[in-house]
């Protein structure tokens, strides 16, 4: 799949009865990612309350190991954000949802509706950039995930990112986001991974894994970028 392949193709939890917004809008209750086809992946439970929450302590952690400026993919309503603000960081988010910015600008954070896939402001300038909360599996391609976040980070830089538990989960479907209402989103293209599939990938886009750490049940991956070819602008 190409970053222009990637780019057209429906975003997370959008579309039809607009369960993503909903719950933005709501700010509470549960959101779940299921397969749209009969696939073996599990269900996956978001808890929205803690997604427009703050920071948590380990994640305040996380950011405060981070050098600015700091570019958030998928930041959702801005809890990350907000917190490298108050610390003293520069920082910027992106997400597809008009929702999701309107809920980071609410909190002074500095947010862009559009996908990572578009023109980013600072290409290539970036000392950090953050994909947590799953958003690896943005696009239901990692490889080319990874290829475009090389093109965005500084050359001496830091790519977070938080992947499953499980460190042999390697899996890529086409899934709906759902409420507890039943309202259902478009299908989109997701990926899950763990620790194993990163590594690989990130040794297929010119990354190196420079540590693996789990903290707390979650599991967080640390990246540095390669100097080739997939480093240019596109």
């Amino acid at each position: 799949m190409t970053a222009t392949d990637v780019a057209s193709a429906s975003h997370f939890g959008q579309g039809h009865a607009e369960p993503y917004a909903r719950a933005l809008a709501d700010g509470s209750g549960t959101l779940t990612l299921r397969p749209d086809i009969n696939h073996a992946a599990a269900p996956v439970d978001f808890d929205v309350q803690s997604w427009c929450g703050e920071a948590n302590l380990l994640e305040r952690s996380l950011l405060q190991s981070l050098q600015g400026p700091v570019l958030d993919i998928g930041c959702g309503p801005g809890r990350l954000l907000a917190a490298a603000q108050r610390m003293g960081l520069p920082s910027l988010g992106i997400d597809t949802s008009a929702e999701a910015v309107r809920r980071a600008r609410a909190r002074g954070a500095r947010a862009l509706e559009q996908s990572v896939f578009a023109p980013v402001p600072q290409s290539g300038l970036w000392q950090s950039i953050i994909l947590l909360d799953g958003n690896i599996g943005i696009g239901g391609s990692i490889t080319a995930l990874l290829r475009r976040c090389g093109q965005l980070i500084a050359p001496h830089g830091t790519l977070l990112v938080e992947v499953e538990d499980d460190e042999d989960l390697d899996t890529v479907y086409s899934a709906v986001l759902e409420d507890s209402s039943g309202n259902q989103s478009e299908p989109f293209r997701w990926a899950r991974t763990g620790s194993v599939g990163l590594v690989s990938r990130a040794q297929r886009s010119e990354w190196t894994v420079t540590s693996v750490q789990r903290l707390q049940g979650r599991v967080f991956c640390r990246l540095a970028p390669g100097t080739g070819p997939s480093r240019a602008a596109v």
